[in-house]
């Protein structure tokens, strides 16, 4: 039995308006992803790859020209208000971006920003949310996670930061997750770890990655 498409991308093409003129980012991008899929966009550096995640994320530039239908769940996301995507973003659809220290906020505690979008999507009090907090740091590997709950990032190594980003894109149980070259910035071992993890958790949470 074919599974049900979650994500359509049809003749998508972004053009960024410069000073130089206009750049034309990504011409002509189409696919379909499906629920429990995992989708690669591969392509040179500078080819778009960074470009389509993000506008699929509605984090595109301001001088950004976006044409063309990305449809989730029947919803057109390129219509959608900001106030709109909020309830997306973050929520139905999250993402985890290649630097896992610019991610993080260095003055907040990690428990606390894994915390945060389950208070936010899901209106939980701070101490449910805290409670999930140490079940996703655990059940993304990091190791003595009570003791750890309240360190600050430049605590934790690369690769447990990363880690943590995960942690708080899995939050919300999403049912798409984006990878924008999540293990460029860790060594080897840690990136074969990281890409274990995120087969095991799509396994057990049927997601979507791309």
């Amino acid at each position: 039995m074919d599974k049900e498409t979650i994500l359509q991308v049809k003749d998508l093409f972004v053009d960024f308006r410069t000073y130089a003129g206009r750049v034309k980012a990504i011409r002509d991008v189409s696919f379909d992803l499906k629920k429990g899929e995992t989708l690669a966009i591969v392509g040179e550096s500078g080819s778009g790859k960074s470009v389509t995640t993000r506008t699929l994320m509605g984090l595109s530039a301001k001088n950004a020209e976006i044409k063309g239908d990305i449809l989730f769940k029947g919803k057109n996301l390129t219509e959608l208000s900001e106030n709109d995507w909020s309830k997306v973003r973050g929520n139905e659809i999250t993402m985890i971006f290649q630097d896992p220290m610019t991610s993080l906020d260095p003055t907040m505690r990690i428990g606390l920003q894994i915390a945060e979008p389950i208070m936010k999507h899901e209106k939980a009090s701070k101490k449910a949310a805290l409670d999930r907090a140490l079940e996703l740091m655990k059940q993304v590997g990091i190791p003595n996670a009570e003791e750890h709950i309240n360190d600050y990032p430049h605590q934790w190594s690369g690769g447990m930061r990363q880690r943590a980003v995960i942690a708080i894109a899995l939050a919300t149980n999403p049912e798409i997750l984006i990878a924008d070259e999540p293990t460029t910035a860790l060594d080897v071992t840690i990136q074969a770890q990281i890409l274990q993890l995120m087969k095991k958790i799509q396994k057990t949470s049927d997601s979507s990655i791309i």
